[in-house]
């Protein structure tokens, strides 16, 4: 495993594997270190008690990965892998985004300037472009410069200021750029002219949004619960959501790859199913608390279902039904579900305790873990050219793991 270091005076998250990718892992082993014999009354009670607490350490995970970036120097909140898969970008709590190698870890870039954490970073659809943006509200794109000598620095293409961001994501066919905000606005920013739109909000924090496949309209979830459908040529809102559909925080939203339906989730436990064309409430599954994540599979006609408490569900679309439960919130070691992809006809999770899980979407079955890092995963994304996946974590670091799992990767 390759390792980039930060620094002498920083301590790397160790790693006890090579490149090999596995399947199932061990964890959870705990070790005390022994003490002196010494008269048990209630005041050296106390103290071993403490010292107790103090020495019992949790091992470091076995590292999957093939190479650890540890340039940050706080929690690394967000990733992105260039089209062609040889750049990496990570953005993080120490206000600055990094662009580097995948296969190396060699910083390629350093994007200076933003003012606060960098919460956003993606590269546009055709790799011409990457956005890196702040809490704040300071988007900066910067025009790549893939020249292999990368003889030449990389240009910032142009800058804007909106209000305190929340989310961002590119168009996945034109270059436009999408961002999400605390005061409720959605920025619609044309690359590289800057040309914006705004999607006016109601002054509540817009959560989460999604572009349809038909890349012409967007779904929005809002902190009050609303969940709006925006065409993004009018600027108009189409549809909104009954007021009874979510009551609470809208968490994530996601479209069926046939472009007819959508799904909606909530803090309160609730999954809402609207059709795009009239925004009509086809069904409601009844999960549980704290619903994270959701996401379609491209194929099968399969629904999951994530949350912050651990239980990963899939259903069934067209019958709303549950088909399997991956895993459950009581005695569920990963602790919780952050973000989830689909590959093919496999689910990927990105948990609290720091690892990766595969899921068979047919059987539910975990196919396949990888393990690394020391805290929880913020953030991933996969690479089908190169067949890599990229993770930022809460421990400073982002990892790359190779998907040598045939069965998962494209």
């Amino acid at each position: 495993m390759k390792e980039i270091m930060k620094g002498e005076e920083d301590t790397p998250p160790s790693s006890v594997n090579g490149d090999e990718v596995t399947g199932l892992d061990e964890e959870g082993m705990f070790y005390v270190e022994e003490v002196e014999e010494i008269d048990l009354d209630d005041e050296n009670m106390e103290d071993v008690t403490d010292q107790e607490e103090e020495d019992v350490e949790m091992e470091p995970p076995e590292d999957n990965a093939v190479l650890v970036f540890s340039k940050h120097t706080g929690s690394v909140f967000c990733c992105d892998i260039h089209p062609d898969g040889k750049l990496a970008v990570t953005g993080g709590e120490d206000d600055k985004a990094y662009v580097w190698a995948v296969e190396t870890g060699e910083l390629i870039m350093d994007c200076i300037g933003h003012k606060d954490s960098v919460v956003f970073v993606g590269f546009s659809h055709d790799g011409a472009y990457l956005a890196t943006a702040d809490m704040c509200g300071l988007i900066k794109v910067w025009k790549c410069n893939l020249d292999e000598n990368q003889q030449e620095p990389w240009t910032v293409a142009f800058e804007y200021e909106a209000d305190d961001l929340i989310w961002g994501q590119w168009h996945f066919g034109t270059r436009v750029l999408l961002i999400g905000t605390v005061s409720g606005n959605i920025y619609v920013l044309k690359v590289p002219s800057g040309e914006t739109k705004v999607l006016q909000g109601h002054n509540v924090k817009v959560e989460c949004g999604k572009l349809f496949q038909d890349g012409m309209r967007l779904v929005a979830g809002y902190e009050d619960g609303e969940v709006k459908i925006w065409d993004l040529k009018t600027s108009t809102v189409l549809h909104s959501l009954p007021a009874s559909a979510h009551e609470m925080r809208v968490t994530a939203v996601d479209c069926n790859p046939e472009n007819t339906l959508m799904a909606s989730i909530s803090t309160d436990g609730k999954a809402v199913l609207t059709t795009t064309n009239n925004g009509k409430v086809v069904g409601q599954l009844e999960i549980e608390n704290y619903l994270e994540t959701v996401a379609f599979a491209p194929e099968l006609g399969l629904l999951a279902l994530g949350t912050l408490t651990g239980a990963v569900s899939i259903w069934e679309v067209a019958r709303q039904m549950r088909r399997n439960e991956c895993s459950k919130s009581d005695g569920n070691e990963a602790g919780g579900v952050t973000k989830m992809i689909w590959i093919k006809n496999y689910l990927l999770t990105g948990c609290l305790d720091g690892s990766i899980r595969a899921y068979d979407g047919r059987s539910g079955e975990m196919v396949l873990q990888l393990t690394g890092h020391r805290s929880e995963v913020l953030d991933f994304c996969y690479n089908a050219k190169q067949n890599v996946i990229l993770t930022s974590s809460d421990d400073s670091t982002a990892r790359i793991f190779t998907l040598k799992d045939t069965r998962v990767s494209q």
